[in-house]
């Protein structure tokens, strides 16, 4: 009976090495909590990057509900905000992105969130477009708010990747405000309103220096004060413009306004 036992023994050893091997080979997938969440999330990712938006949402729902105390929840929640924002839905996005920072406020990922806030609110800024009149005419609360996030976020994260960006952007924005209120002044002028003109060119200076407007509305706040009998403003308007930006066709006029006026 034990030589029966034994041959037995033998002859199964065989079948129980394959069939190990099969369970164990490297086309099983794993069935852990971590893994099946691992695996969900980076088929929803695929999805993003295919352009399969609605589906990479639905996946990324998935991940959250089914895998909530995995590492895939939180990273699906900020991928959501990704899903709306290359649809160009920002508004959706800025809300999905500020949901993650609420509950997440420690994450890694709390940075991107920021900067992609503050991209989101630049990119629903008003466009130029051939049909409409130029963006900086129209309401421009959409930029301010741009500016707000956009300074936010170079406070708070001064040496993050994406701050060199930021700044570029600021700079865009703050010309674009900038671009206002020389078109008030201007619309100002043309309606024989110089006082009002002057202030928002002053405005202008004070807020807006150095973004390339500085020579016209030093020029013009000279034209507003000339306008007012104000010679001595305009002669300090007319001389700051020739002193610090010599090179201008506003300094070469700067020089005639002088002399028309007898202000050297």
């Amino acid at each position: 009976m034990r030589v029966i036992s034994l041959m037995m023994a033998l002859l199964l050893a065989p079948v129980l090495t394959v069939g190990a091997g099969c369970a164990t080979g490297s086309d099983a997938k794993p069935q852990t909590y971590a893994g099946a969440a691992e695996q969900r999330y980076m088929s929803a990712d695929e999805d993003l990057e295919d352009g399969n938006y609605l589906e990479a949402i639905r996946q990324f729902n998935s991940v959250r509900n089914k895998f909530p105390y995995s590492k895939y929840a939180p990273l699906s929640e900020l991928r959501i905000g990704d899903a709306y924002f290359a649809q160009e839905k920002y508004a959706s996005a800025v809300e999905q992105y500020r949901n993650f920072i609420q509950l997440h406020p420690k994450h890694p990922k709390v940075s991107y969130a920021h900067w992609r806030v503050a991209l989101a609110f630049h990119k629903l800024m008003p466009e130029n477009w051939w049909l409409l009149p130029p963006a900086y005419e129209r309401d421009l609360a959409r930029t301010r708010d741009a500016v707000r996030e956009m300074r936010l976020f170079i406070k708070r994260y001064p040496n993050s990747e994406y701050t060199d960006r930021a700044r570029k952007l600021l700079a865009q924005e703050r010309r674009r405000l900038a671009d206002h209120e020389l078109y008030v002044a201007k619309f100002y002028l043309d309606r024989d309103n110089p006082r009002a003109a002057a202030m928002r060119l002053r405005y202008l200076l004070e807020n807006y220096s150095g973004l390339g407007l500085d020579p016209q509305a030093l020029f013009l706040l000279a034209r507003s004060y000339i306008e007012l009998g104000d010679l001595q403003k305009a002669k300090t308007a007319l001389g700051d413009l020739i002193e610090y930006h010599p090179n201008t066709e506003f300094a070469r006029e700067a020089q005639d306004y002088l002399a028309e006026y007898e202000l050297e």
